[in-house]
Parts: structure tokens; C-alpha cells; sequence
């Protein structure tokens, strides 16, 4: 069995990696790897193996620092098959059978400040992207689904101050989400930190409590916006907790996992259920809980810290505001 990696995420999209029976090539940082990627400041110098036989395909991690992760769940090694999706860094890759030409999964541009930034012109996008990953033409936000509609009911119901961890480098969220903001957010890597760290854009939203008087109209419309362009696209995650903004700024920015954007959600719903016990008191700090989208457009998860374990909620977005279980992770 023979594969093609293909870059469809990060600084290399469009790259490919053909790996053929009897082959095996470690991907990293540095020239200590076959196929280096030294724009991806994220991946370790030798990050993971991949290497094919007459039985398949498989990955390892070669103990990396911010891990590899197949499909969302982190791994140390698994087998793949085409249709799989390989997260490393900023990379991700699409397994695909040897010379197939196009894919429908589209790229994630380069991220841009939180400032709203001109379009760059059609000869100069010809020229940045290759054949079949052009930028999709902009669309028109989609109305609320009756799904949106009850997450938000349960977003400014719940009665507990509300933050929000934004990722202001996912496409969309600096034209139509800060911009007329009145509510107080802050880019969490500031100076140094920013510096090392300049295509990674976290963003906290301090929302308030949202059902209060006086800061309703606010944080509706931005969670409204937020729902309606995207909700189920990974553009950040939501927590609730009684601490000041500064607090939280300070908790996240001594984050050990914040390089690895812990506030995608499908990194967190894939981190959390793993940790220890002590990692979970690290991670949770003052936040009393995290709510994330799940991978079905009719769920909502909640994650809150247990006196030995991580407490996971199934929160139903088909009827409002159900329940639909909950459970205990032993760490």
C-alpha cells in the first residue's frame, strides 16, 4: 500500500509526501528529518515517522512535544487509511491513495491580525496558492439553525459569567467578529510571547453574564454572530468562571498546553478525557468549566473538573436545554 500525504492546513499547504511500500520518512522542524517543515515552529525537530508496507500504512510519534494527533485523538502509533486526517504543529495532512488530484477539503490561509486586512488581488492569489486550494469567494452567513438557537438560549441562560478563547487566525473571525466589538477582549500573547508565537492569534472575550441587564445586547450579538458563522468550524471554545479578566489572562498565558491550541475544540475534546488528575488542575485553575462544540452539530459538551476526575455533560441541542448524560473520566 502506497499514500500520499497531502499539506490541506499550515504554512506548506499544497506540499505533498508520497510514501511508497518499503519506505519510511520522519517529518519534523529540522534537517534531521527527511521532509523538514522549518516554517512549522510548532513541530519538533523530528516530530513522527510514517512508513508503508505490504500491509498498510502506520504513524508514530517520535515523542514529540505538542504530540500528533490522527482523526482528533492523540496518538503514539496507529495505523492510517486514506480519508484520515494527520495533525502535527500547524500541519495537517490528508492521507490519499498515490496520484489522486484534488480534495474537498479546503485550506486555512495564513493568519492575519485581529485588524481587518484588504484582500490581497486575484494575480497575487494565483501566485500564492496552487492549483485546487484557492480561497474560497466570500459567502453570506447562514441564518441560525434551530440548533444555534438553543445554544445560544444556553450560552446567556446559564448564569455564570462567560469568557470566550477565540482563535482570531481562523478565517472569518477578524472581519465579522471584533470588528464594532464594544465588549472587552485582549490578545493573550503580548510582546515576547506574541513574538514567538506570530501565527498563533488566542484572543479572550470577557462576555459577562450574559442574561444580565446591561451587558445583554452586547454579548448577544456577538454570540450570535460567533454561532451563525462558526459554530462547528473550531474558532475557539467558551468557559465559565467567577475570576477577573486579568486572572484569566494570566492563567492562560502560564498555560503549559496553550501551544498547542488547547482552544481548538477538537484539541481539547480530545486532551482532556487523557489527563491526570494534577494535569487537570493545571489546565481548569480558576475556570470552572469549559463548553465546546461537539463533533455532531446537535450536541454541546461541558467539561468541569470532579474531586478525582474530569466530569463530562452531553448537553442536547435537539430540545433546549437537555441533558443528556453525563460522565466521569478516571485520570
Amino acid at each position: 500500500m502506497s499514500v500520499t500525504l497531502l499539506v490541506i492546513q499550515g504554512p506548506y499547504v499544497g506540499r505533498q509526501i508520497q510514501v511508497n511500500v518499503g519506505q519510511v520518512f520522519r517529518v519534523g522542524r529540522t534537517d534531521r528529518s527527511e521532509e523538514a517543515f522549518p516554517n512549522d515552529t510548532y513541530l519538533s525537530g523530528t516530530h513522527l515517522e510514517v512508513g508503508c508496507d505490504e500491509q498498510g500504512c502506520w504513524i508514530r510519534d517520535l515523542g514529540s512535544s505538542n504530540g500528533t494527533f490522527v482523526n482528533g485523538t492523540k496518538i503514539e502509533q496507529v495505523a492510517v487509511q486514506h480519508g484520515d486526517q494527520i495533525a502535527a504543529g500547524e500541519t495537517v495532512f490528508l492521507v490519499q491513495p498515490v496520484g489522486q488530484e484534488q480534495v474537498t477539503v479546503a485550506p486555512v490561509p495564513e493568519a492575519a491580525p485581529i485588524e481587518a486586512v484588504p484582500l490581497p488581488s486575484v494575480e497575487r492569489t494565483a501566485r500564492m496558492y496552487a492549483p485546487g486550494f484557492e480561497p474560497r469567494p466570500h459567502e453570506q452567513p447562514a441564518p441560525l439553525t434551530d440548533e444555534r438557537k438553543r445554544a445560544l438560549h444556553i450560552l446567556t441562560h446559564h448564569g455564570a459569567p462567560l469568557f470566550a478563547m477565540i482563535d482570531a487566525a481562523r478565517e472569518g473571525v477578524a472581519a465579522g467578529l471584533f470588528q464594532a466589538s464594544r465588549l472587552r477582549y485582549q490578545q493573550v500573547f503580548e510582546g515576547p510571547a506574541a513574538d514567538r508565537s506570530t501565527t498563533h492569534f488566542p484572543v479572550l472575550v470577557e462576555l459577562g453574564q450574559p442574561s444580565a441587564s446591561g451587558v445583554g445586547t452586547d454579548t448577544q450579538t456577538f454570540l450570535e454572530t460567533l454561532l451563525r458563522s462558526g459554530w462547528g468550524k473550531s474558532w475557539g471554545i467558551f468557559c465559565t468562571s467567577q475570576s477577573t479578566f486579568e486572572d484569566l489572562i494570566g492563567h492562560f498565558r502560564s498555560f503549559p498546553l496553550m501551544r498547542i491550541r488547547f482552544y481548538d475544540p477538537l484539541v481539547l475534546r480530545a486532551l482532556l478525557p487523557t489527563c491526570e488528575p494534577e494535569e487537570l488542575r493545571a489546565i481548569f485553575g480558576p475556570v470552572a468549566s469549559y463548553v465546546v462544540e461537539s463533533e455532531r452539530p446537535d450536541m454541546m459538551l461541558a467539561f468541569s473538573p470532579g474531586a478525582d476526575r474530569l466530569i463530562t455533560a452531553q448537553v442536547s441541542l435537539a430540545e433546549p436545554a437537555v441533558l443528556v448524560q453525563a460522565q466521569a473520566h478516571a485520570g
